[in-house]
């Protein structure tokens, strides 16, 4: 478990024997190729320009992504995130499969949270060091007005997660079948890199109740 800004923050892996990886990043790089701009959830002046299949599930145009094999894997994890906290009794966990991404280009997918749901996951099923990884903003409003931080940058070491306090925003170095889970208030982005294979992922909105 990691403290980032003070939350935390999970990056576990899961095996890419465990779910079919194969087949999933099969179907996500066949609709890819009918359009790597598939967007309908961000109609912004951000421009979201990567393949995202949020609130277009829909559309018979793309073949449906089989995420069942990913069920126990996700549950494996997301119970490896509520064991490394204090909690004061058993709980339950509820989690929906959100969408996935695609990209290959410069692309860039605007800042945002995870709403109706406690904690956020995303599973990079297809990464390497081409790919940039996700970045996460610090929620603290003060990192915007206030002029002190420089001066502590100056002693502290702002690379270590202890001192990411001091920081606007911050990138895990993750890599293929990582597993991040988060709680889902942290704001995050991603600015990819160009590069020739495919970033996938995929997301997940995962709620939590005392049984």
């Amino acid at each position: 478990m990691y403290y980032l800004f003070g939350l935390p923050v999970l990056i576990t892996s899961i095996k890419s024997t465990d779910y079919d990886k194969k087949d999933i990043i099969n179907t996500i790089k066949n609709n890819y190729d009918k359009d790597s701009k598939r967007q309908e959830w961000d109609k912004s002046n951000y421009k979201t320009n990567i393949h995202h299949s949020l609130l277009d599930e829909k559309n018979n145009n793309f073949e449906k992504i089989n995420y069942k094999s990913l069920l126990k894997p996700y549950e494996k994890a997301i119970n490896k995130y509520l064991k490394s906290l204090p909690v004061l009794g058993k709980c339950e966990i509820s989690y929906q499969i959100v969408n996935y991404t695609a990209s290959k280009d410069e692309t860039f997918m605007k800042p945002h949270m995870h709403s109706g749901c406690e904690l956020s996951m995303v599973h990079y099923v297809q990464f390497d060091k081409e790919h940039a990884p996700t970045t996460f903003l610090s929620p603290y409003t003060y990192m915007g007005i206030w002029d002190r931080n420089d001066k502590f940058n100056g002693i502290l070491q702002g690379s270590d997660l202890k001192n990411s306090w001091l920081q606007n925003e911050w990138q895990f170095p993750v890599k293929e079948d990582d597993v991040v889970i988060f709680p889902a208030i942290l704001k995050h982005y991603v600015r990819n890199n160009k590069s020739k294979r495919l970033r996938m992922t995929i997301s997940a909105n995962i709620n939590v109740n005392m049984a």
